[in-house]
């Protein structure tokens, strides 16, 4: 016979040593897995911010350029006239009028091979102008000109703020600058004092502009790619980046050149034109409306689209450019540690080939280091439409 207080004492005996290793062992299992999923979640969250940031980095990149290709000319009067802006750098290369200068970045010129050794530039005469702020009213007439409505005039009248702020940004007496009266008539200056601008050419009724019309400088424009080289050499091209980033170069008149860092890891910038009149053997040269069918083909396609070329007066005149390509290659900020527990990704990227340009021809490319980053590829066509 069992008595009471023998099962109860049964009753509460404990795990053995057997079962509490096996619990043990299961409980290592379910926080490992946890710890594992745990990691995976979040490596692939970074992972995941990080492709949406280089889409994002790529599509601003693209808005800016674009934006100011849309913009090149703005009125500038044609060559051989005073280069717009002066001495603004490239626009003006060789004292010949451009607002569009391509810089194709190959080691021999031309040729129709791959033979880019990195990422294109492109400088753009643009409009300048301050916008509206608070109680001031920004770089506007402050005066009807012509006084009355009628004749001609050769000064205009804005305030003493805004004047003083376009001879900051290098609207400089007898540099050689240029201003726009709302985007239609466009003119040099040769001289400034308090609110009056003196301009090089009169303007002649029946144009007349009335108060408040905006008034822009126009500057030259560079679009080019800071490479991890040359942040190395001078850290302030890219902001808060080792590199590669998208800077703009502004320019105009004599003011000094300002560059600022604008979009960071993009890596490569590649562009193509389309042009009306470039080739002297498709309608003997001359501009018909239609862009130049370089494979004669009767259709618009990419092989109209011309790169490796010099673009100057007398070869390849930049004033005939209609369409302009914009290819843009951005790649994440940091190196890619995977999804995983490892700490590296692997090989993420084979050598993306844009345009004339693979970066496995360039001088020292390492497989490795390119095959750490992720990629984005966004491509524009855009219309030159103030060169019309």
């Amino acid at each position: 016979m069992v008595h009471v207080k023998d099962v109860r004492v049964l009753g509460e005996r404990g795990f053995t040593l057997v079962e509490l290793m096996i619990a043990i062992v299961i409980s290592s299992v379910i926080v490992a897995a946890g710890y594992t999923v745990l990691t995976t979640t979040h490596r692939a969250t970074i992972s995941n911010e990080r492709a949406v940031g280089t889409q994002q980095n790529t599509r601003v990149a693209m808005e800016v350029i674009a934006r100011d290709i849309k913009q090149a000319g703005f009125g500038m009067p044609p060559a051989p006239n005073t280069p717009v802006g002066g001495a603004a750098g490239n626009c003006a290369a060789g004292g010949a009028n451009a607002a569009i200068r391509p810089v194709d970045n190959n080691s021999a010129i031309p040729l129709t091979a791959v033979n880019d050794t990195g990422a294109d530039s492109i400088s753009l005469v643009v409009p300048r102008t301050n916008s509206a702020n608070g109680a001031y009213l920004g770089w506007v007439l402050a005066s009807a000109a012509p006084t009355g409505g009628a004749g001609t005039f050769n000064t205009i009248t804005l305030t003493n703020q805004a004047v003083t702020e376009m001879v900051t940004e290098g609207m400089v007496n007898g540099s050689g600058a240029y201003v726009s009266l709302g985007g239609v008539v466009t003119v040099p200056v040769t001289g400034s004092a308090g609110a009056t601008i003196t301009l090089g050419t009169p303007t002649y009724a029946p144009i007349n502009f009335p108060v408040g019309t905006q008034v822009y400088l126009l500057q030259c424009v560079t679009y080019q790619v800071a490479t991890p080289a040359q942040v190395l050499i001078t850290p302030t091209l890219c902001s808060g980046a080792a590199g590669p980033c998208l800077t703009r170069t502004v320019t105009s008149g004599t003011a000094p050149t300002v560059t600022t860092s604008l979009v960071d890891g993009v890596e490569d910038l590649q562009i193509a034109y389309g042009c009306d009149g470039c080739n002297a053997a498709i309608n003997g040269g001359v501009a018909d409306g239609v862009i130049d069918d370089w494979n004669a083909n009767n259709t618009f396609d990419v092989a109209d689209f011309q790169t490796n070329r010099v673009w100057a007066v007398g070869t390849f005149d930049p004033a005939t450019i209609r369409l302009v390509q914009i290819n843009i290659v951005a790649r994440q900020t940091a190196i890619d540690q995977g999804t995983g527990e490892g700490i590296q990704a692997g090989a993420l990227s084979t050598p993306l080939q844009v345009s004339d340009h693979l970066p496995s021809n360039d001088a020292g490319y390492a497989a490795a280091t390119y095959q750490s980053f992720r990629r984005r590829f966004l491509t524009r066509t855009v219309d030159t439409r103030n060169m019309q």
